[in-house]
């Protein structure tokens, strides 16, 4: 007879958890994401897939690359982390009488399809970490947050050097201009205008530079 182990998990008085509705750190975020998919990766004997378990493995790969690219919210990397697990949670139950048919792993190729769709279209949505789309933001916050913009285009390799170059250069731009509507001691609506339709329009370069396919080598 084996004795089973009991595992008991110790905790502090003095120390408590809160569990938060989001997610703003990096590595939180990826290590919350990598322990959901381990505990949800199924493993089976003599129902080998190993293309199924390729596209799974790519899929987890590219949703972590979208983490620290800052291209997915911690939102966004919940919702696609759930629909993984749908996936592993299906193949499970299809192998689990040690059989895995032909119709079963059309249904995992057309889920896992749907899946990789999701993955794309939630990396190219323009929201990115930190983004609230109905709070508006101050002229300098805006700033900041383009710039991270930019060094999260570098860091991913989305964005080549002339373009980061050009980027740049229009940031520059824009500040310029700020600190000359300023100097008079006047910041006028007409004056703060110009500056946020200047911010519009690098904002959309931004993103058009990053998801233009070309890629720093």
């Amino acid at each position: 007879m084996m004795k089973k182990r009991r595992l008991t998990i110790s905790t502090t008085n003095n120390s408590t958890s809160k569990v938060t509705s989001k997610v703003t750190n990096k590595k939180s975020l990826i290590s919350l994401m990598l322990g959901m998919f381990v505990l949800s990766q199924p493993v089976f004997a003599g129902t080998n897939s190993p293309v199924i378990d390729q596209k799974e493995a790519q899929q987890k790969h590219r949703i972590v690359q979208g983490v620290k690219s800052g291209e997915l919210t911690a939102k966004e990397l919940s919702r696609l982390t759930k629909q993984q697990r749908r996936i592993y949670r299906e193949e499970r139950r299809f192998k689990a009488d040690g059989t895995f048919s032909r119709r079963e792993r059309a249904k995992v190729h057309y889920d896992l399809a749907r899946s990789s769709h999701s993955i794309y279209k939630q990396k190219h949505d323009r929201q990115v970490q930190g983004h609230h789309p109905r709070k508006k933001m101050s002229i300098n916050k805006r700033q900041n947050k383009q710039a991270r913009r930019i060094a999260q285009g570098v860091g991913s390799g989305s964005l080549t050097a002339r373009e980061t170059v050009r980027l740049g250069k229009q940031q520059v731009r824009i500040q310029k201009q700020k600190h000359r509507y300023k100097a008079d001691g006047v910041f006028t609506r007409k004056e703060r205008a110009r500056v946020q339709h200047h911010q519009n329009k690098a904002s959309k370069r931004i993103y058009r530079l990053k998801h233009n396919n070309r890629k720093r080598h």
